[in-house]
């Protein structure tokens, strides 16, 4: 499944440049994606991580986004760091003893 999705992520990396300020159901549609894959790429975030940060800098710098989809765009972020923060702290042998 990581496989499929990297795949799809990166397709939709390709196409970011492309979006122009007459986007905003384009953008709607891929946000309304990465917010019902979350729980995947939480899972998978190790992987996942740079794509999904990239496309949300991408959609986020792009005039044709909302207010309403900015702040989606910034909770999915929050998420994003917080699931790869906590990936990183599990495998950081120098971290304490929960």
């Amino acid at each position: 499944m990581t496989a499929a999705l990297t795949a799809v992520l990166a397709l939709i990396e390709q196409i970011l440049p492309l979006l122009g300020s007459s986007q905003a159901n384009l953008i709607a549609s891929i946000i309304d994606a990465l917010t019902k894959w979350l729980p995947l790429i939480i899972q998978e975030v190790s992987a996942l991580y740079t794509p999904v940060k990239n496309i949300i800098e991408a959609l986020s710098a792009n005039p044709a986004t909302t207010a309403d989809q900015l702040a989606t765009l910034q909770q999915l972020d929050a998420q994003v760091d917080t699931a790869f923060e906590a990936a990183a702290a599990a495998v950081d042998p120098d971290a304490p003893a929960a």
